[in-house]
């Protein structure tokens, strides 16, 4: 028991150290690539991903995660040869989940971009970014493998590997486009399109490189069991790849309908920036920031839509991977627990995890919402005027986070007693919620993408609302959010004020840089005593549990 513990802690450790350096890598590609693109650029760059994150996600999700679990039961068994089978099984179901995802974003290209997107500059990097699909689901499989057997390593070695590759070849290819291309395209505003597909180019690469470093792990000691050889008919092969399908096909949608909502950024930012320009041609010529973004860039919906999907959401999505490193920590003691049956065992688990959300979500997101105008400055210094149209965007979408945090948090309760399909209705309605939502407010001149960040907020906890209910409806269980939120909320609140008052004090004598690290280090220590006096006792115990240390 002490074994598997250790090696649960371990592997945790190594997860979140593979998360925390490819999540920073992630960031030092997007965020000089938006120095590099732009706000224009970088709609070109993320309407490629809007068309191959849910093909991605849909061939990459539930094949590795049926793999995980059923090696992780074959395993304990010591059935070796069942567990060969499955890999094979599984390889086989994504190379031709890969090669159909890569073909079907081949062959819907020049529609997508053209009436879908309408985004045409784009169409370079669509069609760059779909051979990653294939790539990705092998190696999707190979790492649900691995961490099958409760070897973490392989999975964060080819994440860093992914990350390295793509950060540097990504900045260096568009760097080098951009740069070069205006003797070629005439200028660097028509070596836009390329230079962005030169971006592209290197995400595909890595993804290729993750694959190789997989493959050749699989090949070598480490890969092998002594008892891995087997004949299997091809009777048998079929009806195994076709039990882990049937299995895997509800993750999979679930995977791909999480996507639903940059989707419907995608569908619906850029075509109403484009009418509320029509609409309202004398707001957007009287402020002097939207005036300086019709001026200079020849697609304002584009250059909105890169703004927000490019630049805002890569700073965003730093603070939202917090609360996904607690829900990888809670669920499997909350699976163990829904597992026994007893309703104390889960309740304690429960509140740990709605706990744990708050308290590590809050601080990040409200320092974000803070220090959102400081923040872009400082990342995207030599574009002022996209960091100024997307300031007010972060600050709404980072006020609201605690709202997504918590939204996993329960989606984590149902996963844990065997439920995906409830997650996947929801977050299709969440989905349509944003659709409508984006087409109300983005459109309105003064509101423009801090619409987007609005219907963020608001649907995601119109799903919250929807998913406590049923939580409590299905299970008996009562999730006590705001109970259990409180003391994470007042804290954040003295942190939020804190850091605001620190930051206006000190930015006349210690710069904008120097005043927002100072004050966002101040706020953070506000929001710990707060925290602390008011809630000592769960505060230690959500600790125990990032620490994993927790008896």
């Amino acid at each position: 028991m002490m074994e598997k513990k250790n090696r649960f802690m371990r592997n945790a450790a190594v997860m979140f150290t593979a998360m925390i350096i490819s999540k920073g890598l992630g960031a030092v590609l997007k965020i000089p690539l938006g120095n590099i693109l732009g706000g224009e650029g970088m709609g070109y760059f993320t309407t490629a991903y809007s068309i191959f994150t849910p093909v991605l996600s849909f061939a990459c999700a539930g094949i590795p995660t049926i793999l995980t679990r059923s090696v992780a039961e074959l395993s304990a068994t010591k059935d070796y040869a069942r567990i060969a089978q499955m890999r094979r099984c599984s390889l086989l179901l994504a190379a031709v989940l890969g090669i159909a995802g890569t073909l079907l974003i081949w062959l819907a290209a020049i529609p997508f971009v053209m009436y879908i997107a309408n985004s045409p500059e784009s169409l370079p990097g669509v069609l760059i970014i779909a051979p990653a699909t294939l790539f990705c689901s092998i190696t999707a499989v190979y790492r649900g493998y691995y961490e099958g057997l409760s070897d973490a390593l392989p999975t964060a070695l080819s994440q860093i590997i992914e990350s390295v590759v793509k950060a540097a070849l990504g900045i260096g290819l568009s760097y080098f486009v951009y740069y070069n291309g205006a003797h070629l395209f005439g200028s660097e505003q028509a070596a836009l399109p390329y230079s962005a597909a030169a971006a592209i180019l290197g995400v595909t690469v890595s993804e290729l490189c993750g694959t190789v470093f997989m493959l050749i792990r699989s090949r070598g000691k480490a890969g092998r069991f002594p008892e891995s050889t087997v004949k299997t008919d091809r009777t048998e092969i079929f009806g195994m790849c076709r039990d882990i399908f049937m299995k895997a096909l509800p993750v999979s949608l679930g995977a791909a309908a999480s996507n639903l909502l940059s989707l419907a950024d995608m569908l619906t930012i850029s075509n109403c920036i484009d009418l509320s320009t029509y609409i309202f041609p004398g707001y957007w010529e009287n402020n002097a920031v939207l005036a300086a973004v019709k001026e200079n860039c020849t697609g304002v919906g584009t250059f909105m839509y890169g703004c927000y999907a490019g630049m805002i959401m890569s700073v965003y999505m730093l603070a939202a991977a917090v609360p996904a490193v607690v829900g990888r920590c809670a669920l499997p003691r909350l699976a163990y627990a829904a597992g026994t049956g007893e309703r104390g065992a889960v309740s304690r688990e429960m509140k740990l995890l709605i706990k744990g959300t708050s308290v590590v979500t809050l601080p990040v997101t409200v320092l974000m919402a803070v220090l959102s105008e400081p923040i872009l400055d400082t990342l995207y210094p030599v574009r002022a005027t996209e960091a100024a149209v997307s300031a007010p965007a972060l600050s709404v979408l980072s006020a609201g986070g605690i709202t997504a945090g918590l939204l996993g948090s329960v989606f984590i309760i149902f996963h844990a007693y065997g439920d995906f399909g409830y997650p996947i209705r929801i977050t299709l309605i969440g989905g349509a919620l944003k659709l409508m939502f984006n087409v109300i407010f983005v459109t309105l001149p003064f509101m423009n993408i801090s619409g987007a960040a609005v219907s963020g907020v608001l649907s995601n906890t119109i799903c919250l609302v929807c998913a406590v209910r049923e939580a409590k409806g299905r299970f008996g269980l009562s999730t006590g959010i705001v109970r259990y939120s409180l003391p994470a909320l007042v804290g954040s609140a003295g942190c939020g004020i804190g850091t605001y008052l620190f930051f206006r004090g000190l930015e006349g004598n210690a710069g904008q840089i120097g005043a927002m690290l100072i004050s966002a280090v101040l706020g953070a220590v506000m929001y710990a005593l707060i925290l602390f006096i008011a809630d000592r006792e769960d505060c230690t115990e959500v600790i125990r549990l990032l620490r994993h240390k927790r008896a």
